[in-house]
């Protein structure tokens, strides 16, 4: 017998508010001119913070209807900043991604939150190796817990960022 159930997509979870409002604070993200969120849902703490403070933005989603595909969709014009949280099996694809729009000049920053485990493989240290001297990692001091799971999902985190100014100074952060 057929089930009609939707299956439940384990990379869609939500960012808490608290996340977004730090990160926003410590990028100073009023600074930005041109946004792009490509993985944020209609109900998605970037984006309705990014209202609140009447920031220009795109957003897309890697599991909508409507062909926003991550890897073909091209980020708006002149895209100050790429910011989200995506999805975590994905990180590989997706840093490799972020570091092909910077070099093609799509993109000038990034921040993306991803699993702190990120950190660890030779694959993604040679990745991000190539980018040090841009690069900016914050550490979250407590575990996120995730929302839109119906088990609990918690995990380490940290945003990596490529070239976002106001994190200059302190290029390595415990938040």
């Amino acid at each position: 017998m057929l089930r009609s159930r939707k299956k439940v997509n384990p990379d869609h979870v939500a960012t808490p508010r608290f996340v977004v409002e730090n990160i926003y604070s410590l990028i100073d993200i009023e600074s930005f001119k041109s946004l792009w969120f490509p993985f944020n849902h209609y109900d998605s703490e970037f984006k309705l913070m990014a209202e609140e403070l009447k920031l220009k933005y795109r957003a897309t989603h890697i599991f909508d209807d409507l062909g926003n595909d991550f890897f073909a969709t091209e980020p708006p014009k002149d895209c100050d900043l790429m910011i989200s949280n995506p999805p975590f099996s994905e990180q590989n694809r997706i840093i490799e991604r972020s570091s092909e729009l910077v070099e093609a000049n799509k993109i000038k920053s990034f921040a993306l939150l991803l699993p702190l485990a990120t950190l660890e493989t030779e694959k993604r240290a040679n990745m991000f190796q190539k980018y040090e001297d841009k690069l900016a990692i914050l550490i979250f001091k407590k575990r996120i817990k995730f929302l839109g799971h119906t088990q609990s999902f918690n995990r380490g985190c940290c945003w990596v960022c490529y070239n976002i100014p106001a994190l200059r100074e302190q290029p390595i952060k415990w938040v």
